[in-house]
């Protein structure tokens, strides 16, 4: 089976993406290659290393840390 992401490479892994436990119970998922999987990974971690500048700012102004 072909990754539904690339259709490139064989599928090995569940991606789930976005969804949760219960998606993936129920099969909400598609089988994706481990390359785009960590691709995704990647991606989705710059993202959050991005916004935690502005977050640490935000409990700053908050008096938190």
């Amino acid at each position: 089976m072909k990754c539904a992401n690339c259709k490139k490479h064989k599928a090995t892994e569940r991606w789930l993406g976005e969804g949760n436990m219960m998606d993936f119970v129920h099969g909400n998922y598609e089988w994706w290659c481990k390359c785009c999987c960590l691709k995704a990974q990647i991606k989705h971690t710059k993202e959050r290393a991005r916004a935690l500048k502005g977050l640490l700012k935000e409990l700053k102004k908050l008096k938190c840390l």
